[in-house]
């Protein structure tokens, strides 16, 4: 195999920034005394290759796809020497590049691989019928399940454990299962044949947990069970859900068919945490009701604010990198939230760091 210059990872600074990330997670420090902030700056060529332009490649050249990793985690460890404590501050590797349907593979839905986006999965069935068919799949080496459990092996060869492997993004049970079963079938199927709905949903949520762990397992230096995509950081417990059905169903809906099986996952790993690429804001009062639930990531451009404050207060967690002190301030004293700061050069993000914090404190919280 050939060698890898891997980066010494600044052992005291990570497990600084997980203890303050955890804190939040846990509620602590709502006043924002001493919040986890993420630093970055501008660099070029930084998101020119790898992990947001070239998946294809690095889906299918195990070499390639470690050596971007490597530089990632490279910036990283300058990001944790500058004082970066927030989400991505942290080195690590990871899957996220398979997409969100590898466990959908093992059902027989196809992974189309192109040049510049992330994996999208072509569904294996259309009607209620052939979902009742579908049983438990290979889910070691069915589809792309293989495939990634191989490249964990060559991680764990290469690195000898010297950074964390995050696992593949499993998403959600929806997200998984309108892979398998078409998108607006599936919805229909809501309707006319909820059986069906329910079947595929219950495997589909069996799988998540199956694969979940088995890679954990596998891996000699495991993240946890969240992908990159999803919190970014580390969580003292729990897992990540991700989900942008949601969007295309009512709150009662949401309830019948949704939220049983992210409780499963909740349940299973202590907790959940929820993500959505879109404006759900009508759900997350309800999504905050569900059993350990620790927080979620809306956009305050597409959701509206009072929302999100109102489903977290006293709750949760905000689940991004807020930049701009008045997203703060509605935050401060009332939910855990992760601070980020930007700037042309790593000094000036510093400062604008020092800037974010103080604007937040001198205004007060409304």
């Amino acid at each position: 195999m050939k060698k890898f210059d891997i980066p010494e990872i600044p052992h005291e600074l990570v497990l600084k920034a997980r203890r303050m990330q955890h804190d939040v997670w846990d509620l602590k420090d709502l006043d924002l005394n001493n919040p986890p902030i993420t630093l970055t700056w501008d660099d070029p060529g930084w998101h020119s290759d790898g992990l947001f332009h070239e998946p294809k490649r690095m889906v299918e050249d195990p070499e390639y796809d470690l050596a971007v990793q490597l530089k990632h985690a490279r910036r990283r460890v300058e990001m944790l020497e500058a004082g970066s404590t927030g989400p991505f501050s942290i080195p690590s590797l990871n899957l996220i590049h398979f997409g969100t349907g590898p466990i959908a593979t093992a059902f027989g839905a196809k992974a189309v691989l192109q040049t510049g986006i992330q994996p999208h999965f072509e569904p294996a069935v259309h009607t209620p019928e052939e979902v009742l068919r579908l049983e438990k799949p290979d889910l070691i080496r069915g589809g792309m399940l293989g495939a990634i459990l191989d490249r964990i092996a060559f991680f764990n060869e290469a690195t000898q454990g010297r950074i964390p492997i995050t696992i593949s993004d499993n998403a959600g049970p929806w997200n998984i299962a309108s892979s398998v079963w078409h998108y607006e079938d599936m919805l229909e199927g809501i309707h006319t044949c909820p059986e069906a709905v329910h079947h595929l949903l219950k495997l589909v949520t069996e799988a998540i947990i199956e694969v979940d762990e088995r890679q954990i397992q596998y891996a000699r230096n495991a993240w946890g069970c969240v992908g990159d995509t999803m919190a970014g950081g580390c969580l003292p417990r729990g897992a990540g859900v991700g989900d942008d059905v949601m969007v295309t169903v009512s709150t009662p809906v949401w309830k019948e068919f949704f939220l049983p099986y992210n409780e499963i996952i909740s349940r299973r790993y202590g907790g959940i945490v929820y993500h959505c690429c879109m404006r759900h804001d009508w759900q997350l009062k309800a999504m905050s009701e569900t059993h350990g639930f620790m927080g979620c990531d809306p956009d305050p451009y597409w959701n509206d604010p009072a929302l999100i404050a109102d489903a977290l207060t006293g709750k949760g967690v905000w689940n991004r990198l807020t930049t701009e002190a008045r997203h703060a301030r509605l935050g401060k004293g009332k939910f855990g939230l992760f601070l980020g700061a930007h700037g042309r050069t790593k000094e000036e993000a510093v400062e604008n760091a020092k800037k974010l914090l103080d604007e937040t404190h001198r205004t007060p919280a409304t």
